[in-house]
């Protein structure tokens, strides 16, 4: 967990408790974050990005609404620096029925979550909390079967999840809704917003996000999960501040500068401050995690090295949060190596081969070998270091193909 206070500036709870009573709709006020020193960001812009984790060391983690293996406790969640939870579990509820019609949230239960928010903000000052809005399906108790903002196909409602249908993001009074649901969740006074399931529709996508900046302003920061995509949502770049990458992008990839290259492309269509988050699974086989598989719930077999190249890959090729989970539960493990902070980075991530990347921080360089090579990497360093995955010290270290290093300076 992050030790050094960043601090709040009065602009956001203003506008949180303005908000909660029905006076604002647009946040006027500056970042909510103070900065309190230069942007150590390497290859980030000044002033506006310096404003948000300018003093958080790396490796920086992110939750998605599990904050650990069976953990739920604000101690669990307060621990990653980047938090993704729904209303619901800061103790939100909707303000009407049925709960698909409500456009804000109950007055008390916002109190509740404001509550349960100043509790992991005690714990971890410089926990960034966002707030996950439903809107790619509704549970079928949510809205009226004949609805008209099921998605329909053939007249028939199409089935995401078992007990839930998709919603039609065409229907531009759906997406009102979903801007009005967004504004509201904001009286609780979280960072920002988070909207998973971003699919390949610019046009209702950009109508939509316009609304929601329109809504709550460029000060609330915004983040969207690509899911396996890389590069195809850059038409949405320039509304939020960060993407969520999850792990399909790099199942079984065997060639990266491409990838690299787009993925360091769409940061800089991002707005600062940058946010984005890298999440390898474990488990890589189809649909994993789903209600449908046969194993869900179950714990994978461990997988290491995907462990370790994926983390080093995170630190390197830019600014990312970063976490290892199952599969698409987000159940994961609290690894040693998140505990062992590396400052900030000095310089971009290098190229050293078709495979070997590296990159220095204030006090490590990290080393990923990526999967395709076709023979270890020799990684040499001029003072002794410790693998903060291993254990292993000297100033020689042994990279297998498909594997990585962080080497932190001794004494």
């Amino acid at each position: 967990m992050a030790t050094m206070g960043i601090g709040r500036m009065a602009g956001w709870r203003q506008w949180a408790a303005g908000a909660a009573a029905g006076l604002v709709i647009v946040v006027t006020g500056l970042a909510c974050r103070e900065n309190r020193g230069p942007d150590a960001s390497a290859g980030q812009p000044r002033g506006e990005e310096a404003a948000v984790f300018t003093k958080v060391e790396y490796p920086r983690t992110v939750m998605f609404w599990a904050p650990g293996r069976d953990e739920w406790s604000p101690e669990a969640q307060a621990r990653h620096d980047l938090i993704v939870v729904s209303p619901g579990q800061l103790g939100m509820r909707p303000d009407g029925e049925p709960s698909g019609l409500a456009d804000g949230f109950a007055a008390e239960s916002v109190q509740a979550g404001k509550e349960r928010l100043a509790e992991i903000r005690r714990l971890n000052p410089d926990a960034v909390v966002l707030l996950a809005i439903g809107f790619y399906e509704y549970g079928d108790d949510s809205l009226p079967e004949d609805h008209p903002w099921w998605l329909r196909i053939d007249g028939k409602r199409e089935q995401f999840w078992p007990g839930t249908h998709r919603m039609d993001w065409y229907n531009a009074e759906y997406r009102a809704h979903v801007v009005r649901e967004s504004a509201a969740a904001m009286a609780v006074g979280a960072d920002g917003l988070f909207y998973d399931n971003l699919r390949e529709e610019p046009e209702p996508w950009i109508a939509f996000l316009g609304a929601v900046r329109e809504a709550v302003g460029d000060d609330c920061l915004l983040m969207a999960n690509t899911g396996y995509a890389i590069s195809e949502y850059d038409f949405a770049a320039p509304y939020l501040n960060g993407f969520m990458y999850e792990s399909g992008w790099s199942h079984r990839r065997t060639e990266w500068d491409e990838c690299i290259e787009a993925m360091r492309h769409t940061a800089t269509l991002l707005r600062a401050p940058r946010i984005s988050a890298i999440e390898r699974f474990e488990e890589i086989r189809s649909h994993a995690g789903w209600p449908t598989d046969g194993k869900h719930g179950q714990r994978p077999p461990l997988d290491p090295p995907a462990r370790r190249w994926s983390m080093c890959y995170a630190l390197i090729i830019g600014n990312y949060h970063y976490l290892f989970s199952d599969s698409t539960s987000h159940q994961h493990d609290w690894y040693p190596e998140y505990d062992v902070k590396i400052g900030l980075p000095v310089g971009e991530g290098e190229r050293v081969s078709s495979h070997v990347w590296r990159r220095q921080y204030e006090k490590a360089l990290v080393v990923v070998n990526l999967p395709g090579a076709t023979e270890p990497y020799q990684a040499e360093v001029e003072r002794e270091a410790r693998d903060s995955f291993t254990g292993e010290t000297g100033t020689r270290f042994t990279i297998p193909a498909g594997d990585g290093r962080v080497l932190v300076w001794e004494g």
